[in-house]
């Protein structure tokens, strides 16, 4: 009995085996190994029982009653005019409620352009006060936040710090230390991973 040379067929090796384009290495493998035969004839019965099936398909005129129950929304669609009058003038209390809304909406505007062009004056001293007011309240929300920026406890040495360049030079010199000793930090902490997977993979 020979030994068979080679891993054992795969599905998609059957499926070629049953196409009849099989590798003559592969074909000698499947001659000599009892296991992958008898999966293959396993798959071609399989293959043959399922071709003996009848071929199923839909019934006549299965198509165009489907799609005749099928209601597809138009997302164009506009509504006419003509059908919009038709709405609006159906009955006599709808015509009556859109006569009155128009008419309402025409002496409101009509109204409000006449006494604006009858009251100028107002109109401007109207503008005038609330630009002060609206300048005096920006001004005194300016005022609130200097006098609260005044009242920190810190703000008298912060002030004696600015009054000698010395003193504000030094404290610029510390800060931008301090700011570059951090980065410095911060640089080798983020490094620190990266070597240490260098170091494992060593």
């Amino acid at each position: 009995m020979t030994h068979p040379s080679g891993p054992h067929l795969s599905p998609d090796d059957i499926e070629v085996w049953l196409s009849g384009a099989l590798a003559p290495e592969r074909e000698r493998h499947l001659e000599s190994c009892r296991e992958c035969l008898e999966r293959a004839h396993v798959e071609r019965e399989i293959v043959e029982q399922l071709s003996a099936l009848p071929a199923m398909g839909p019934a006549l005129g299965f198509s165009e009653r489907v799609m005749q129950s099928v209601i597809l929304p138009d997302p164009f669609a506009i509504r006419s005019l003509e059908a919009k009058r038709r709405r609006l003038f159906a009955s006599p209390k709808s015509l009556a409620f859109a006569a009155g809304l128009t008419l309402l909406l025409l002496c409101s505007m009509t109204a409000s352009i006449v006494w604006s062009l009858g009251h100028q004056d107002t109109l401007s001293a109207l503008g005038s006060w609330l630009a002060s007011e609206t300048g005096q309240a920006a001004w005194l929300a300016l005022r609130g936040i200097a006098t609260n920026f005044i009242e920190q406890p810190w703000y008298a040495g912060a002030r004696a710090l600015a009054a000698s360049p010395g003193r504000l030079a030094l404290a610029s010199a510390l800060a931008s230390l301090t700011y570059l000793a951090g980065v410095v930090a911060l640089r080798r902490l983020l490094a620190l991973p990266t070597q240490q997977v260098a170091h494992a993979s060593v």
